[in-house]
């Protein structure tokens, strides 16, 4: 250092004691604001996952239990290939999927005022159900493929149709396509 010359003067500008003390205030001022925010951002974080874990704890007691019951069809049910009845043997055993449409048609047939007495697998075909009704000479071809209240609606529909043309002696009424009926 020289004599008579201080450090301030090699800056360009000498800022006070309180111009620098201001700007320490305004710069622990934006450390504390930028704190209150961290402290407000995981508070706020704290507050969800206390409330999703509530609403789960919820939902864990008092859910319902889900039972998946398989429903039996209460006609027999023949295999036209054997000519054999399925009897739940492990040679002669349904599947579980078929069952349960030849329940669900039993009772939407019943829902359409007809009661079926019998139901057959052909032996050509898959996905389809033979079904004989009560109070009809023929059988009712039905899909599997379509929901058994349409097919049971459809059939109630082709039979009301053929008791009204006094078309009695019918070998087959097939409702396997959609908004269309055959009989032979």
């Amino acid at each position: 250092m020289q004599a008579g010359k201080t450090i301030a003067a090699k800056r360009e500008r000498v800022a006070p004691d309180s111009e620098r003390e201001r700007v320490r205030r305004v710069i622990h001022r934006k450390k504390i604001l930028a704190m209150v925010g961290v402290i407000l951002f995981a508070g706020l974080l704290i507050f969800l996952a206390v409330k999703a874990f509530q609403e789960w704890v919820k939902w864990a007691t008092n859910r319902e239990e889900v039972v998946i019951v398989e429903r039996e069809p209460s006609v027999e049910v023949i295999d036209e290939r054997t000519g054999k009845v399925f009897d739940g043997s492990e040679e002669r055993k349904l599947s579980a999927k078929m069952k349960e449409y030849i329940a669900n048609l039993e009772e939407e047939m019943v829902a359409q005022g007809r009661k079926v007495t019998r139901a057959r697998i052909p032996a050509d075909k898959i996905r389809e159900v033979d079904v004989e009704v009560e109070g009809f000479t023929g059988v009712i071809k039905v899909s599997t493929d379509r929901n058994p209240a349409v097919s049971a609606e459809d059939a109630a529909r082709m039979l009301k149709y053929l008791e009204g043309q006094g078309i009695s002696e019918v070998t087959y009424v097939d409702v396997r396509v959609e908004r269309k009926g055959y009989w032979k």
